[in-house]
């Protein structure tokens, strides 16, 4: 797993990290490690389909034709 060292952390900031933990009956690093996963990992990961379909969200599509082409295709000869 990554580690990483942070350096010149304001020693206000060092403190009140440390008081916390200490309130949760934890570590600070368990608790810096909380910290930075709840800020910069998004809780639920969507996926490809879901933020296509929240572009469009609202549209007017009723002149859309979104039947499936069902014509047979003929593989790529890569050779």
């Amino acid at each position: 797993m990554p580690q990483i060292l942070v350096r010149q952390l304001a020693s206000e900031a060092h403190r009140a990290l440390k008081a916390r933990a200490r309130q949760q009956n934890r570590s600070a690093e368990s608790l810096a490690r909380e910290i930075l996963e709840s800020t910069l990992v998004p809780e639920s990961r969507t996926g490809l389909g879901s933020r296509i379909s929240a572009l469009w969200a609202g549209a007017d599509l009723s002149d859309v034709d979104l039947e499936r082409d069902r014509t047979p295709y003929e593989p790529l000869d890569l050779r």
